[in-house]
């Protein structure tokens, strides 16, 4: 599986892989190895919503104006 993939090549292999296991056809093993794949570009695409998620929260934290201190 190719790590390097973004999230829209990945996605748009495992949506492929989708439409293929919903359309029959393929032998067991080839099923099988679809599938496989699939799992695996799951992954990478969880891994880079992960990511971004991750970005965007510390990018928010970053924004985030400084509490003012108040002398009581």
């Amino acid at each position: 599986m190719d790590e390097q993939l973004s999230f829209e090549e990945a996605l748009n292999r495992l949506e492929k892989a989708v439409h293929s296991l919903q359309g029959g056809g393929l032998t067991l093993e080839e099923a099988i190895a679809l599938f496989e794949e699939g799992m695996g570009l799951a992954r990478i695409c969880n891994e880079r919503l992960n990511a971004a998620e991750l970005k965007i929260t510390q990018l928010q934290a970053d924004f985030e104006p400084e509490p003012e201190h108040k002398d009581e």
